[in-house]
């Protein structure tokens, strides 16, 4: 009998990776489709969490690949200069409204975020660093004293990094930390967050957010929350530090998530949609801030790869085709979903932003009492009909809808209509 990758992969795999599916097995990928072993076809609305915004293998990003790969793979930017990463900093430049910022290129999101964090701590001489409840900001140890968005996350691996806070909570409306209407709370979060900040203001380095909230559960931050929390770190003379891992590089239907809210941060880390599945991660930061970071402060073998920034390149020029249909596609299908979904009884909130939408499973309308178990049916019966879907949340009760932001509306609309089939038959 031939073994299942499943099986063939206990002996070889660590078991500490959780997995989605353990017996989806796949061979390759084209567009918005993966392909299995089995030879069956699945419309991807996971985009290997947010990744493959340009679809799997799309054939600009591949050859470019290609063609570097035939140059140069490596060879430590620490020790020569060569032209893709000054290219793909060149391009991202362009694209921040004020291209006043500078880039330091690794591989991940996580390795982003940890740069940020010993970017501001080192450029204040200030130890503190604030975050909020329920992000997502990374597994290696700097980044994970700011993730609280699952506890397993951080279970055996304390004391974490120390002057570091997450106990203030995101402001998620549907479900208010402080039980409040959010059509009448009168910017009750913004407050009480001015408050929390006052005592520890002085010795705060940054402040990080993630202007949508990725795996807690996909929240867009209310915009006044945004606007004024820029302001405090302006008083404050605290660094804004924006984690735009999932929602940046076109996502929500701008280039960042922040140019919905009319601000800037002086931080910015960028990884997963950025290069179409290459390992790639950025720190950018305002130029008089990265010229502080003295050379030797920080580093890495790998960063600026060859090949990474090349896909990074081909990703945002084949982005730039597509991402003025993002937020049309992303109103499409919120109310394909609103429509569709306002009198199932176990549907709470159906909320997004361009192409990265939630829709939040509760048992009872009233009380909102998260509803895991249907999630999971709901993921595996619709990878039965050929739908690749993922879940988020805190509360692990909310499916998250993010297809390649190339997706055509043929087959936006065909993914909507199996997932509303199967939750139909769980109604």
């Amino acid at each position: 009998m031939i073994k299942s990758l499943n099986e063939r992969g206990k002996d070889v795999l660590s078991p500490v990776l959780g997995r989605y599916f353990t017996e989806f097995e796949v061979s390759s990928g084209k567009g918005c489709y993966l392909y299995g072993r089995d030879g069956k076809k699945y419309l991807d609305f996971a985009s290997g969490i947010g990744v493959t915004s340009t679809g799997h293998c799309h054939p600009e990003v591949v050859n470019a690949i290609k063609k570097q790969a035939e140059e140069l793979i490596h060879t430590c930017i620490g020790i020569a200069f060569y032209e893709p990463p000054v290219i793909l900093g060149e391009k991202l430049q362009e694209l921040l409204p004020s291209k006043n910022y500078s880039f330091f290129f690794n591989q991940s999101g996580s390795e982003a975020i940890e740069a940020s964090i010993k970017l501001a701590k080192y450029i204040t001489g200030k130890p503190h660093i604030i975050a909020f409840k329920g992000g997502f900001h990374g597994r290696s140890l700097g980044a994970l004293s700011l993730t609280t968005s699952k506890d397993k996350y951080r279970e055996g691996y304390t004391p974490l990094l120390e002057e570091t806070s997450v106990s203030f909570p995101y402001p998620r409306c549907y479900r208010c930390p402080w039980n409040k209407d959010p059509d009448s709370c009168n910017t009750y979060c913004i407050d009480a967050f001015e408050k929390f900040i006052e005592p520890v203001s002085s010795k705060t380095a940054g402040i990080m957010i993630e202007p949508v909230l990725g795996e807690g559960g996909y929240v867009p931050a209310p915009e006044i929350f945004m606007r004024k929390l820029r302001r405090i770190c302006d008083d404050k003379k605290i660094l804004l530090i924006l984690d735009e891992v999932q929602s940046g590089t076109g996502r929500t239907g701008k280039w960042f998530a922040f140019e919905h809210y009319n601000i800037e941060p002086d931080i910015l880390a960028i990884a997963k949609g950025i290069a179409s599945g290459m390992p790639l991660g950025v720190c950018a930061a305002k130029k008089e801030l990265m010229a502080k970071w003295t050379p030797g402060a920080h580093g890495g073998t790998y960063g600026s790869n060859p090949v990474s920034t090349v896909a990074g390149i081909a990703t945002l020029e084949v982005l730039k085709k597509h991402i003025h249909n993002v937020q049309e596609s992303g109103s499409y299908a919120l109310d394909v979903l609103r429509n569709n979904l306002k009198e199932h009884r176990f549907t709470g909130d159906i909320r997004g932003i361009g192409l990265m939408i939630a829709v939040e499973f509760v048992k009872d309308k009233d009380s909102r009492e998260p509803y895991q178990d249907l999630v999971r049916t709901v993921m595996n019966e619709c990878l039965s009909r050929g739908l690749v879907i993922i879940s988020c949340g805190i509360e692990d009760n909310v499916i998250r809808i993010i297809p390649p932001l190339t997706i055509e509306k043929k087959e936006l609309e065909r993914g909507l209509d199996i997932f509303l089939a199967v939750l139909n038959e769980n109604s």
